[in-house]
């Protein structure tokens, strides 16, 4: 029976290839959009979980969250070392990290940081950057641009990489990052001392002191590297606090600074998860609609289809063959076109994550092309059930007027 079923779809190809497609574009749209929301949704709820406060300079608390833990965007502007190293001395603070951005390598950005940023992090090669200039670059950069411990990335001023290059003062793969599948996989990380060193650099060269730089010693440019980080700035500061009470307290405290921002980074994605979850809910009906048109479309092509099939039915009739199995040589046929139209589209949606994720990856959220969500399993299951589901309805029409025949 399923040798003849095979023959017999060879030659209602335009038909059977009509249904392939509607079932494929549904349960395409279907998977994707729920696999999507969901990546979306784990990754910003996953990445603010490790801080409960962010400072930065007066402005956007949106813009200041995703440029401080997705690296995207533009920093707000900067504000003084000396907030960092106020923190760093309070009792209340477990921990305050400084931050700063500013040059890029080709097309990723260059964070300047501290190691604790990168605690729970796993190193795929290589150790973390402990002094000046050594550098950590995430998983998609090392393997975008082939880089690996012992090379040096020249990086260019600014976020642009068509930015002035920084030739004088290069960074040194220290250590290559473990796969996240987080925005950290597109980011080279270096201290913060590093930033400041460099753009203290360029500055100088601009006004013409590259000579008397080249007079320096190691240890006068020590020093003065060190007072210019203790004066410098930062563009923001992550901050864990003991308790959400002493974090309330600092929020209140800084918040007398007219020209400083705190912000709950959690606060802040809830309020841009409000708007993705309503995105969600739109694409949902969308795909509710979708997989009602594909009924509509499988139901007629399948009554289209036994209707030509009709002298085929009374041939197999006259020979002998019972109504049972007629019935199951097209739900056989329609069973073939939902497992493999469910095949292929669960095959396309992993492509299409492939794409979306590089246009994703410029907001700072990475999609898994291999992560599967368990509810993607029952989605494609009721894929298929629509997709026989008309074939059925049929057949069993079929068979009653047959009983009424007889």
């Amino acid at each position: 029976m399923l040798e003849f079923a095979l023959k017999n779809m060879l030659t209602k190809k335009v038909k059977l290839t009509l249904v392939l497609l509607s079932v494929v574009i549904s349960a395409t749209v279907a998977i994707l959009s729920y696999n999507v929301a969901e990546q979306v949704n784990d990754g910003l709820v996953n990445t603010t979980s490790s801080y409960d406060m962010i400072v930065g300079p007066a402005g956007s608390a949106t813009q200041l969250t995703m440029n401080t833990l997705f690296f995207t965007d533009k920093p707000l502007g900067t504000i003084s070392y000396e907030y960092v190293e106020d923190l760093q001395r309070d009792d209340r603070v477990n921990i305050a990290i400084p931050f700063a951005m500013g040059d890029s390598y080709n097309s990723a950005r260059i964070v300047g940081t501290k190691p604790a940023l990168l605690a729970g992090k796993a190193l795929q090669d290589g150790v973390c950057f402990e002094d000046t200039f050594e550098a950590v670059v995430g998983s998609a950069v090392a393997q975008k641009y082939g880089l690996k411990p012992g090379d040096e990335l020249i990086t260019s001023h600014g976020l642009s990489e068509h930015g002035e290059k920084h030739e004088a003062t290069p960074l040194k793969v220290v250590g290559v990052l473990a796969p996240t599948k987080t925005a950290y996989d597109n980011v080279v990380f270096t201290d913060i001392e590093t930033i400041l060193e460099i753009h203290e650099h360029h500055e100088e060269h601009e006004e013409g002191h590259a000579e008397t730089d080249e007079a320096h010693t190691h240890e006068e440019d020590h020093d003065e590297h060190e007072d210019h980080a203790e004066e410098g700035t930062v563009c923001a500061i992550l901050v864990r606090s003991k308790t959400l009470a002493a974090s309330e307290l600092l929020k209140q405290e800084l918040a007398k600074d007219a020209g400083i921002l705190t912000v709950t980074p959690a606060e802040v994605i809830r309020e841009i998860m409000s708007n993705v979850d309503l995105s969600r809910k739109i694409v949902y009906c969308l795909c509710v609609i979708i997989l009602i048109m594909n009924i509509f479309v499988i139901s007629t092509i399948t009554i289209l289809n036994m209707y030509d099939s009709q002298k085929d039915i009374a041939l197999m009739r006259l020979i002998g063959v019972g109504t049972d199995k007629i019935n199951l040589l097209f739900l056989l046929q329609n069973g073939i076109i939902g497992l493999l139209a469910t095949g292929i589209s669960f095959a396309l949606s992993r492509l299409c994550l492939l794409f979306l994720g590089r246009y994703a990856a410029s907001m700072g959220i990475v999609f898994d092309t291999a992560k599967i969500y368990p509810p993607e399993w029952p989605i494609m299951a009721v894929v298929f059930v629509l997709s026989v589901l008309p074939t059925f309805l049929c057949t069993l029409h079929i068979a009653k007027k047959d009983i009424i025949g007889n």
